[in-house]
C-alpha cells in the first residue's frame, strides 16, 4: 500500500498522506498551535520552519513503506485548508495493533475536527490494516484528547503512571482502544480445530481524483460489454468531469475500489443522497471494472463501504436498487447482509429507459 493511493473522505473532512506543497502551511499551523499543542506534544515550535515540515513529511514517507505507521493531513473536504494532522503509529504486525494520535491547529479547535479523523482512522485501521486493537493515550489533564477519545467510541481501559513524557517529565496518561469485532473461528480443514490467520485486505477505498481521469476512463470502456445493460459509467472526459463535480458534493461519498498492493482501479462505489437527522440513510451503488470480476474484491470493497457508512458517516441506513435481472449485483448485496424490502416499477432511468429495480437495504446495528 502506497500513501499516493490512500484519501479517506468524512462528512467535512479530506484525510491523506502529507505532500511537499502542503510545508509552507502545515508550519504555519504549526506554528499557530505551539503553545496550544505543545502543551502535550514536544515537536510543535513557535519557530517551525517549511524545512522541518519536509523532514517530517520524509519521515513519514519511510514509515509508510515499512508500515510501521500511517500519518494523514486533516484538511478541509476541498483539501484547501490544513486543519491538523491524525496517523496509526507504533503499529505493531505480530499483535495487530497500533496507536491512534491527532491534532488540530489552534484557531479550529473545539469544531469536532479531531473526533472525525479519529472515527475516520479507526475505520482505516480495522478495515484496511486489519488491525485488532487501537489504542488513544491521552496524559492526565489533556481533557480534550480524552473527550476524543470517547466520542470516538473507545473505551477507558487503564491509568497507566509514567505512561507519556510531557514538558521533560513522565506523567500518568488514560489509555483508550477499541477493537475490531471478532469474526467467528473457521477451520483450516473439517474436523480440525485449526484457525486460519485473518486474510489481508485486498483492496483500499480511496476519494477520486482528477489525475485518475486516464485510467478510469480506460477501465470504463473495456467494461461495456461487462456492464450492458445494467449501467452506463462515465465514458468521456466531459462525464468523468461531471463526475468528479456531484463527488464534491457534501451528500455525495464517491469512492474509487483501489487494490492494495499495486493501486490498480477495480471499480467504484458511491454514496449518494445522504440525508442527516432522523433519516440518516443513503442510496449505494456500485460496478466493478472487467477483469476484477467475480475474484470477492467487490464484496471486501462493499463490506469497507458499509464500515464507512455506519462508523465514520454515522448513517442508520443504506439502500441499494437493482434491476431484477441483475443477478451477480443481487448476490453481492445479499453476501453483504442487504435484505429485499420491495419491488419499484419503472423507478430509475438507466440508458434513456425507465427500468423496474428491487430495493435492497441494510440497517445499523441498534
Amino acid at each position: 500500500m502506497t500513501p499516493h493511493t490512500i484519501a479517506i473522505v468524512t462528512p467535512t473532512l479530506l484525510l491523506r498522506p502529507f505532500r511537499r506543497g502542503d510545508a509552507v502551511r502545515f508550519a504555519a499551523a504549526v506554528r499557530e498551535s505551539a503553545a496550544s499543542v505543545g502543551r502535550w506534544m514536544p515537536w510543535p515550535r513557535a519557530d517551525y520552519t517549511p524545512q522541518m515540515a519536509l523532514a517530517w513529511f520524509a519521515d513519514c514517507a519511510t514509515q509508510w513503506r515499512a508500515e510501521t505507521a500511517h500519518a494523514f493531513g486533516i484538511f478541509s473536504r476541498d483539501g484547501r485548508e490544513l486543519l491538523g494532522g491524525a496517523g496509526l503509529n507504533r503499529i505493531d504486525a505480530q499483535h495487530r495493533s497500533a496507536n491512534l494520535g491527532y491534532w488540530v491547529r489552534h484557531t479550529r479547535e473545539g469544531q469536532g475536527i479531531a473526533t472525525q479523523a479519529a472515527r475516520a482512522l479507526l475505520d482505516f485501521g480495522f478495515d484496511t490494516l486489519q488491525l485488532a486493537r487501537i489504542e488513544i493515550v491521552t496524559a492526565q489533564g489533556n481533557a480534550a484528547s480524552a473527550a476524543v477519545a470517547r466520542k470516538a467510541g473507545a473505551t477507558l481501559e487503564c491509568i497507566a503512571r509514567n505512561r507519556l513524557i510531557v514538558g521533560g517529565q513522565p506523567v500518568t496518561a488514560r489509555v483508550y482502544a477499541c477493537v475490531a469485532p471478532v469474526p467467528a473461528p473457521r477451520l483450516a480443514r473439517p474436523g480440525r480445530g485449526v484457525r486460519r490467520a485473518p486474510t489481508p485486505a485486498r483492496v483500499v477505498l480511496r476519494a477520486l481524483r482528477p489525475d485518475d481521469a486516464r485510467t478510469f476512463l480506460a477501465a470504463a470502456r473495456s467494461s461495456r460489454a461487462l456492464h450492458h445493460p445494467w449501467l452506463h459509467a462515465p465514458q468521456t472526459p466531459q462525464q468523468f468531469r461531471a463526475l468528479l463535480a456531484r463527488a464534491a458534493q457534501p451528500d455525495q461519498h464517491t469512492h474509487l475500489v483501489c487494490l492494495r498492493d499495486s493501486g490498480a482501479a477495480v471499480g467504484v462505489i458511491n454514496l449518494s443522497n445522504i440525508v442527516r437527522g432522523a433519516f440518516a440513510s443513503a442510496y449505494l451503488s456500485y460496478y466493478v471494472f472487467a477483469g476484477h470480476e467475480r475474484q470477492g474484491l467487490m464484496r471486501e470493497a462493499l463490506h469497507a463501504a458499509v464500515r464507512h457508512a455506519f462508523g465514520t458517516l454515522r448513517l442508520h441506513r443504506l439502500e441499494a436498487n437493482i434491476q431484477p435481472g441483475n443477478a451477480a449485483s443481487r448476490t453481492l448485496v445479499r453476501a453483504c447482509g442487504f435484505t429485499l424490502e420491495g419491488f419499484s416499477p419503472r423507478y430509475l432511468k438507466i440508458g434513456g429507459r425507465w427500468r423496474d429495480h428491487e430495493r435492497w437495504a441494510l440497517l445499523a446495528d441498534a
